[in-house]
């Protein structure tokens, strides 16, 4: 085969491949240069190109002797059930150690080409050049099958002066005084899970400062106690009311009490009778977070 003919089947083969849809994760600042002592928010903004995607871990590096991280805003997250909610990991002596890691899904899946990850408030500390980063970045696809999605990546660099010639930026906190929103938790139980004891699912939103913590509170009187979803009950019998407060970072509460799902005890019209709407996400949440609990010790494994 001669050389011209080689080059018009390589043409053909390039012109009709298939199409390969990733995931694009892009860091985004109003700027890249910043004075000392200058604060700046950069968002991490994903593209799914085409994809729906629900599952999202990863880790963002930063250089700690240039950078401060002021705060983590995931208020305005695609992500609304998280597994491990963005924060700093430690260098082992008390301080940052650069790195913020953040895992979490997306019951029914993401499709866009700008949502938001998670955001980063920083502050310049000392002249210099240097990157910001994802590392460790996975993504799974909505197919059923926890598909990994091929994940395209490039870094931020930007740079830190020493000359203040005007007075350096400060990023205002946000201003929020309203509750998150209801939420409905729900108590399941399932053989994969806490070896088939009763636990608490549950899930708020608040789209001003974002979720900080949960407490649940099991009867009618008592303090609440920090927890995560899920949760594993302690009194399993349950013969008390379960109460979760969600408290967003403005300090802001909204309490809910957790309903039971069981269809040998309840009829599905009686589940859903009412917030109809709300109860049936509780119920997908559920049945995602223990899909996820029974792949999670696989998706570390593959990481």
């Amino acid at each position: 085969m001669n050389l011209s003919k080689k080059i018009i089947i390589l043409l053909l083969l390039l012109f009709f491949a298939p199409s390969v849809f990733g995931a694009q994760v892009s860091f985004v600042s109003e700027k890249s240069s910043f004075a000392q002592n200058e604060e700046f928010l950069i968002s991490v903004f994903l593209d799914t190109e085409g994809e729906t995607l629900n599952a999202f871990e990863g880790k963002i590096s930063f250089p700690v002797d240039l950078l401060e991280e002021k705060e983590i805003r995931s208020g305005d997250s695609l992500i609304n059930f998280w597994i491990e909610k963005p924060s700093s990991l430690t260098d082992g002596k008390g301080g940052k150690s650069g790195e913020i890691i953040f895992s979490g899904i997306t019951p029914g899946g993401f499709l866009g080409t700008k949502g938001i990850l998670v955001s980063v408030v920083f502050r310049a500390k000392q002249k210099g050049d240097g990157i910001i980063r994802g590392e460790g970045l996975r993504i799974l696809k909505n197919d059923g099958l926890g598909t990994k999605a091929e994940v395209k990546t490039s870094p931020f660099s930007f740079s830190v002066s020493e000359e203040n010639l005007v007075t350096p930026s400060i990023i205002p906190p946000i201003k929020d005084t309203e509750p998150p929103e209801n939420f409905v938790p729900i108590i399941v139980n399932d053989p994969n899970v806490f070896e088939g004891k009763y636990f608490v699912v549950f899930l708020a939103q608040d789209k001003g400062s974002g979720i900080d913590r949960y407490e649940v509170r099991e009867g009618e009187s008592g303090s609440f106690s920090p927890a995560e979803s899920p949760h594993l009950l302690k009194n399993q019998s349950l013969d008390a009311k379960i109460f979760v407060k969600a408290v967003d970072k403005a300090g802001n509460e909204k309490i809910s009490e957790a309903i039971f799902s069981d269809s040998s005890n309840q009829s599905a019209s009686r589940l859903f009778q009412g917030k109809q709407t709300g109860l049936i996400f509780a119920v997908l949440l559920a049945l995602a977070a223990i899909g996820f609990l029974c792949r999670k010790k696989l998706w570390r494994k593959n990481i």
